[in-house]
């Protein structure tokens, strides 16, 4: 993902995969493993584009 999210914002979606993946796949949380990797924007192609030179025509804060 791209960096830049808050502390709170990635531990929600830590807590909300670990969760969803327990009740779905009835995995143990024990079992469960999460890593989350934050690049900066240039290191990302997206549509054609660098990531860093992307209009999203939206603004992302979270």
């Amino acid at each position: 993902m791209f960096e830049g999210r808050f502390v709170e914002t990635k531990k929600g979606l830590i807590r909300k995969l670990i969760k969803d993946i327990h009740e779905t796949c009835d995995i143990s949380v024990n079992d469960i493993e999460i890593t989350l990797f934050e690049t900066p924007k240039s290191n990302w192609g997206v549509r054609g584009t660098i990531g860093d030179e992307l209009n999203l025509n939206y603004k992302v804060e979270v």
